[in-house]
């Protein structure tokens, strides 16, 4: 199976799974991206988006379809995310190309130069839902010998936890299939899904 496949494999039983048992957390999967949102994720890149990248796009544009803005006292808008979003595990929320590019900007800013801190080879695709600095990057700079994906933390560099995409939603599918990712557990009440830590 190419890549490709397995990234459509592992996330089409990733939302089989969702619609079956947790439709209400289903909802929370948008739909899938336009030619525009890809192009400005790839304006924002400034390179091809992975074809890999593409086809989990392409299926959904991120866990986020019931996310709301909200007005700060000061009269700007800040995302207020909602909870549903968080349909990986532990927790976690599938970004979509505007939050990819958003984030891939604000953590190449922390350096004194972008490579300080974040390398442009870096697409964060899946992030924890309080917005705290966890969660996983394709790391676009494999080309012909693939896309592997890195755990990153709040401290310490990123470190490699899976080959390829494909691999990485394929473990979070199993996680759901079986109700369990290491200490947390599947739970799922009136169609909602929540991570639970035993």
């Amino acid at each position: 199976m190419s890549d490709t496949e397995d990234v459509r494999v592992a996330w089409g039983r990733t939302v089989h799974w969702l619609a079956v048992h947790a439709p209400a957390s289903a909802r929370a999967l948008r739909g899938p991206a336009t030619d525009e949102d890809l192009a400005g994720l790839r304006a924002a890149l400034g390179f091809d988006v992975p074809d890999v990248l593409e086809t989990l796009l392409r299926m959904n544009n991120g866990s986020t379809a019931k996310d709301t803005t909200r007005t700060l006292p000061s009269g700007r808008t800040a995302a207020a995310p909602h909870l549903d979003s968080a349909v990986l595990p532990p927790g976690r929320v599938l970004l979509g190309c505007a939050e990819m590019a958003e984030k891939r900007a604000k953590w190449q800013s922390f350096g004194e130069t972008p490579e300080d801190y974040w390398r442009a080879c870096w697409i964060p695709v899946v992030h924890d839902f309080d917005g705290a600095y966890y969660g996983y990057v394709l790391d676009a700079s494999g080309g012909a010998a693939g896309f592997p994906v890195l755990e990153f933390f709040e401290a310490g560099d990123p470190e490699q936890c899976a080959p390829s995409l494909g691999a990485l939603l394929g473990s979070f599918a199993d996680a759901l299939e079986l109700g369990r990712w290491g200490d947390w557990r599947a739970a799922v009440a009136d169609g909602v899904l929540r991570w639970r830590l035993d």
